[in-house]
């Protein structure tokens, strides 16, 4: 157990795993989770969270979650976390909790984040601060949205008084090192945001959605097409999806 490296749980707990008795259990249960690289949750209809008590996981580099429709939350700080994707969660908010509560250090958890998967998702409406205010900002490299049914937009508009804009960014093309974008039948996004011309590094976009921002992205004469025109590799649609099309990409991610 010392060196755990890939774990993958199915459990009716309410976390992760059981609250450590004593000292002892509490060091035993960080020395598992410090080689841990890879930890995958499936079909966990009780769960609500990882324990935060038994160990930071220190050298994570993949965390999934599919199908936990009771996970409430994520852990705060997973500083070495590469690849993040959370499928078919209804109940989580990917904020980290109230915002007016919010400190810096945990905006700055998901510092060396590069991929990033949300799919069915119903309770995200844009995408979370920690995401777009964070040093994450600057790692993310891929993101994919899909059938998000109440994702309206690719930032939030309200500024929190906590945080200073001058440390934080706070608009999408501030994801400086972007270079694949997916956004998959999410209804109520109806049109691109203005700054989408400023992500300069992005090189993949694709957008299979219904046909209001299909045709606004249509090229030459949509009203967003000026915003995505720079992006050599270009894929708009309104066709049907595969089914199977979200796994393929994870799995085509965690090989690279």
């Amino acid at each position: 157990m010392m060196s755990l490296r890939l774990l993958i749980v199915k459990t009716q707990q309410i976390n992760l795993l059981p609250q450590a008795q004593g000292k002892r259990e509490v060091k035993v249960g960080r020395r598992c989770f410090n080689s841990l690289l890879f930890l995958g949750i499936e079909g966990c209809d009780s769960l609500e969270s990882l324990v935060e008590g038994m160990g930071t996981f220190i050298a994570l580099r993949t965390l999934i979650f599919c199908g936990c429709p009771c996970l409430l939350s994520l852990p705060k700080h997973l500083p070495t976390l590469k690849t993040l994707a959370i499928m078919n969660c209804e109940s989580l908010d990917l904020g980290l909790g109230n915002r007016k509560e919010e400190k810096e250090d945990d905006i700055r958890g998901f510092g060396s984040l590069r991929i990033l998967i949300l799919s069915e998702l119903p309770k995200l409406e844009n995408l979370p601060r920690w995401l777009i205010q964070g040093p994450t900002s600057t790692t993310l490299l891929s993101l994919f949205i899909k059938s998000c049914d109440n994702f309206r937009a690719l930032w939030e508009e309200e500024e929190s008084p906590s945080l200073s804009s001058s440390v934080f960014p706070e608009r999408i093309d501030h994801l400086i090192a972007l270079r694949q974008l997916k956004i998959k039948y999410c209804l109520l996004l109806s049109a691109l945001p203005e700054k989408m011309g400023n992500l300069s590094a992005l090189t993949h976009l694709t957008i299979k959605s219904y046909p209001k921002l299909v045709n606004r992205c249509k090229r030459g004469a949509g009203e967003d097409w000026n915003k995505i025109a720079h992006v050599p590799d270009l894929y708009i649609s309104d066709s049907s999806d595969s089914d199977e099309e979200c796994g393929l990409f994870l799995s085509k991610q965690l090989v690279k």
